[in-house]
């Protein structure tokens, strides 16, 4: 401060900006004199130079208000506005005062302008923005345009989240032959046992058999063939994931070979794979409360027992019934079972029509009581948002887009992210509100992958031009990149 704040003075600041700086006055009217109080300037740096907001130029608006038709025409006695001329340098600004408070008529070329130097602010909501930009502006048609626009703001809807997409449960039929439904999953990795880290995961959907393969690594293919096909044969359908795992060339190659249509679940959605992700459940409970060690690898075998002939409530019976139609024998059962015996012959032909009038009883779903939402816009929408339910930083947007829509669907979207297509959960989409009278941008994918590593540099080819550089320092570095200058005494 130059000199201290007189009490009841005027104090008026000053400002100006260039390309480069910036700079400002503080002063105080004393004795018909304006005294500074204080200054500022500032240099700017090239990224402040770049993402600089100027305000509006009313001295612009006043001019464009001459130009402006609607702002000549405009209807002050139907819609009992009070324009009042405020004089700006050598130019007249248009305002109403109906409210008390002077409003400037903006013409329609900086209507856009003004809504953008309100909203971008803090982004608020569209009842907010449409209050904000009517105390302080005026013209036709401002409530609805302004709210148009707020719902077109991409940063908006990539960054807020009103209601989550929750579509209805769809119903999977469940097949009448046992073992022909597969759903399967890779769980890991875990503590290494035995030399394993990895768990194949496999459950039928009609009896509800559940298998656990130990793996040493992530190769699923001879474990299935191994250990489920050479028991219970070939099935016509596996439900899995997107895991690298069941995407390999080798695993389609297999599928082929042995007759089996693969069904593979939309990314970031494990309902569609539900059946194995409820064992998972249940298994990683089971080993949790059993284990007492890291040798979880003699403990599963008791685990699997234990949820084969455990009861289920929905099918009524335990699985090992409906696979071998007598339940197993369990550690501490000391009944012998012979007193009851019947017949081979009888035993065979009631095990054979009991299995053949099994009834197919459909998996229940727990979370009936959440209610479905699907925004009407949805389905016609040419543009959706994606929502990122990946590792994210505390500040990123939960959305990523727009993306164009290729073909809609009841469970699923076919989207174009970048230059590939891809089948989307409509529980991950919202629609985008875009302007479509003018070429909408398309966002490119989140890159997820590991940064380029920096090309290794090529020695110097030597020439017959090139000087004997030996009689040179070399120049040192430290291990952070800092170069190192010695003194000639050291050199």
């Amino acid at each position: 401060m130059l000199s201290h704040p007189k009490h009841g003075a005027h104090i008026s600041p000053t400002t100006d900006a260039s390309d480069q700086a910036i700079g400002g006055v503080l002063e105080q009217y004393v004795n018909g004199i304006w005294k500074p109080l204080a200054f500022f300037s500032k240099r700017l740096r090239p990224l402040e130079m770049s993402n600089v907001t100027l305000g509006i130029d009313y001295e612009a608006m006043a001019k464009a208000q001459e130009k402006d038709r609607d702002i000549q025409a405009f209807p002050t006695a139907i819609a009992g506005f009070h324009i009042v001329p405020y004089q700006i340098h050598n130019s007249t600004l248009l305002c109403d005062v109906s409210t008390g408070l002077p409003r400037s008529l903006v013409p329609q070329t900086f209507q856009r302008q003004v809504f953008e130097s309100i909203h971008n602010l803090a982004h608020p909501s569209r009842k907010s923005t449409v209050k904000l930009v009517s105390q302080r502006f005026v013209w036709h048609g401002l409530k609805k345009q302004v709210r148009r626009w707020s719902q077109e703001c991409r940063a908006c809807q990539r960054s807020k989240i009103q209601t989550h997409v929750h579509s209805p449960v769809l119903n999977i039929p469940v097949p009448s032959r046992r073992f022909s439904h597969l759903h399967i999953d890779l769980v890991g990795p875990l503590p290494p046992s035995e030399g394993c880290t990895h768990l194949l995961t496999i459950i039928d959907r009609t009896s509800r058999w559940p298998e656990v393969i130990r793996l040493s690594g992530t190769s699923s293919t001879k474990a299935l063939i191994r250990n489920w096909i050479s028991r219970f044969g070939v099935p016509l359908y596996i439900t899995s994931d997107r895991g690298t795992q069941f995407t390999s060339t080798l695993w389609g190659e297999i599928t082929i070979q042995v007759g089996v249509q693969l069904h593979r679940t939309t990314a970031y959605h494990p309902q569609s794979n539900g059946l194995v992700e409820r064992l998972h459940r249940t298994l990683k409970a089971a080993l949790k409360a059993r284990l007492q060690g890291l040798n979880w690898a003699d403990e599963l075998p008791w685990i699997l027992l234990g949820l084969r002939t455990a009861p289920k409530e929905d099918i009524g019976s335990s699985d090992d019934e409906l696979v071998y139609a007598t339940p197993l024998t369990v550690p501490g059962e000391f009944i012998d079972p012979s007193a009851k015996c019947v017949p081979s012959g009888i035993a065979r032909d009631s095990c054979y029509t009991n299995i053949k009038n099994l009834s197919p009883i459909p998996t229940v779903h727990h979370n009936l009581l959440a209610q479905s939402y699907v925004p009407k816009s949805l389905r016609d929408s040419k543009f959706v948002f994606i929502r990122h339910d990946g590792h994210r930083g505390p500040l990123q947007r939960p959305y990523d887009g727009p993306f164009q829509v290729v073909a809609p669907g009841d469970k699923a979207f076919r989207v174009m992210v970048g230059d590939r297509e891809e089948t989307i959960s409509v529980d991950r989409l919202k629609p985008a509100h875009v302007d479509l009278t003018s070429p909408v941008p398309v966002a490119q994918p989140p890159r997820r992958e590991r940064p380029p590593l920096q090309p290794a540099q090529s020695e110097p080819q030597e020439t017959p031009e090139s000087e004997d550089t030996s009689s040179r320092p070399q120049a040192r570095s430290t291990r952070s990149g800092r170069a190192v200058r010695l003194p000639p005494r050291f050199q």
